[in-house]
């Protein structure tokens, strides 16, 4: 065997370990690509997701308390899937379209009763948390559309590796075809341990997980569930607390679920109470960066490279 090619070859190898050690390694690196995904589980005809909002924080951030009532934020998330817009990605002309489809503005959450407005300023926020919402581009609905069950959306971005400022993530997303159903974590996940090490996230959000913010009467009327932009702010105020959700009125009483549209019933299948039902999936998953993916490829390579050196080392001699 060529001692000097054997040498080049492990320092080589060496060199390219210790590299991709320090870039997986959260002590060194500060800041990483991650995304969050929802998958919409309902069944054909069943239940569709507003943009599901969320927070990266440090724990003292609480959306909401079950057996309380609901704060004003998880209300307009509830009710007409309003979350605000942390990142600016409204349109310009999103509420001139708004106005045009008959709109009440009267009741129009300012941007400070937003769930994002909230998160912005409170202890978390101004600690570093972030914040952001998966959607859907689409145009034509409400808050960049419905999410539509079999359809995953996904949202990209950048969060420091501190445990001290991100450790646990929040969601909260209005469910679709109700008067204030809604889907959210009383209690933060951690994503994040101690260390700063990323554990994420992927759970199955059940339809008997489906949260009532008791802010709107359950009446399942067709003018006062958003169905249109003209549905909006047009429920009959409740006062009650946050609950889980009891389900919608059975088939041939008149509610969500008996809704057609050009004679197709697109709510059929939108009771989410019904035995073994699945609202969503949720992944908080960390992206690869691109360095050390392609650092694995050419370890792979050199690997290789290696192992056929060594098979014409052997036949030479």
């Amino acid at each position: 065997m060529n001692s000097h090619k054997y040498r080049n070859l492990k320092a080589t190898l060496i060199g390219l370990s210790a590299t991709l050690a320090i870039a997986s390694n959260p002590a060194t690196a500060q800041a990483a690509t991650f995304q969050v995904s929802v998958e919409n589980l309902a069944p054909q005809y069943g239940q569709a997701l507003a943009p599901v909002w969320f927070g990266f924080h440090d724990g003292r951030f609480d959306p909401f308390q079950a057996g309380q009532a609901a704060p004003v934020y998880i209300e307009h998330v509830a009710e007409n899937g309003f979350t605000g817009d942390a990142h600016g990605r409204i349109p310009a002309d999103f509420f001139t379209d708004l106005a045009a489809a008959g709109t009440d503005f009267s009741r129009f959450p300012s941007p400070p009763d937003s769930i994002a407005g909230t998160f912005a300023a409170s202890e978390s926020g101004q600690n570093g948390g972030y914040q952001d919402i998966v959607f859907s581009n689409r145009r034509g609905d409400p808050y960049f559309a419905a999410h539509i069950p079999g359809e995953t959306l996904t949202t990209r971005f950048n969060v420091d590796l501190d445990a001290n400022r991100n450790r646990f993530f929040s969601y909260a997303g209005m469910v679709g075809w109700s008067n204030d159903a809604f889907i959210g974590n009383d209690n933060a996940i951690e994503v994040f341990d101690a260390q700063g090490n990323f554990i994420g996230a992927d759970f199955v959000v059940l339809g008997n997980q489906v949260w009532d913010a008791g802010t709107e009467v359950n009446d399942e009327d067709y003018v006062h569930v958003p169905f249109a932009a003209r549905n909006l702010f047009t429920g009959i105020a409740e006062t009650n607390v946050v609950r889980r959700h009891s389900g919608l009125r059975p088939p041939g009483t008149g509610g969500i679920v008996d809704f057609q549209f050009n004679g197709e019933g697109i709510t059929a299948n939108a009771d989410f109470t019904a035995p073994g039902y699945q609202i969503a999936r949720i992944k908080v998953t960390r992206v690869p960066e691109a360095g050390t993916t392609t650092g694995l490829l050419a370890l792979g390579g050199l690997l290789l490279l290696g192992r056929s050196w060594r098979r014409k080392q052997s036949i030479e001699c």
